[in-house]
């Protein structure tokens, strides 16, 4: 990178955000930082703003639910929009409107009232044995995605690494739940990517996500169960 690359406010603006993913989220995207360097943060930009797919660190920013330190927010944002095309901020858009990212809700301790298929809430009653009506807000999900998912990703789930065919034998052989990144509640029909919108998750996995609405982040509920068990490795440590 030349010396007036490096005094670009834009390239700094571009360093700015691989450190705060750095600080943040402990994302190093270390091709992100050299591509920069080399090329300077416009021309950066611009390569990644083409019409083709989204690349592994906008999957990554995904899973933490960060895309506001993506190439494509910051582009967006005033005086840096100026510097793009219509076509590369119709891109930036794009990518973004795709998971909700205009419309994301605050996050709140608020449980999320998604209810799943094996998910019920709690009556404070118990009646056995009689019929009851259970009314539930559905929305409509494609099984060709989810099957596209599992191709993708496996039937292992995507936080903790639980694998049913691996656990049960054959009986457990396909088994998992599919999450959503952006769920659907409040949300107009879409289009899903199985790739970039789905991960494979196990019930307990699934569960935890939706504690909070919005759903955690898959990063986040990783980093909760990494920090829980050292805090268990430490506390067994302690007793022997």
């Amino acid at each position: 990178m030349t010396a007036a690359q490096n005094d670009d406010p834009f390239t700094q603006r571009a360093l700015q955000i691989y450190e705060e993913a750095k600080s943040q989220i402990r994302y190093v995207a270390h091709r992100f930082r050299q591509k920069i360097i080399r090329d300077g943060g416009l021309a950066a930009a611009k390569h990644w703003l083409r019409p083709s797919r989204t690349t592994t660190g906008f999957q990554r920013l995904l899973d933490h639910d960060r895309l506001d330190l993506s190439v494509e927010a910051v582009a967006l944002e005033a005086p840096w929009n100026q510097l793009f095309t219509a076509d590369e901020l119709a891109v930036a858009r794009a990518r973004l409107e795709q998971f909700g990212y205009f419309n994301r809700p605050r996050r709140s301790e608020t449980r999320s009232q998604e209810v799943h298929p094996d998910e019920l809430p709690d009556p404070g009653e118990y009646p056995e044995g009689a019929r009851a009506t259970v009314w539930v807000s559905a929305y409509e999900r494609n099984p060709e995605a989810r099957n596209k998912c599992i191709d993708h990703y496996g039937a292992t789930c995507y936080v903790c690494g639980f694998n049913f065919e691996e656990v049960y034998g054959a009986i457990g052989k396909g088994f998992i739940h599919v999450h959503h990144l952006t769920p659907f509640a409040g949300a107009a029909e879409r289009r899903t990517s199985p790739v970039e919108d789905l991960r494979p998750v196990c019930p307990n996995c699934h569960a935890m996500l939706h504690r909070e609405s919005p759903p955690l982040p898959v990063a986040r509920l990783k980093y909760i169960m990494a920090a829980a068990n050292r805090a268990r490795r430490a506390s067994r440590a302690v007793e022997r």
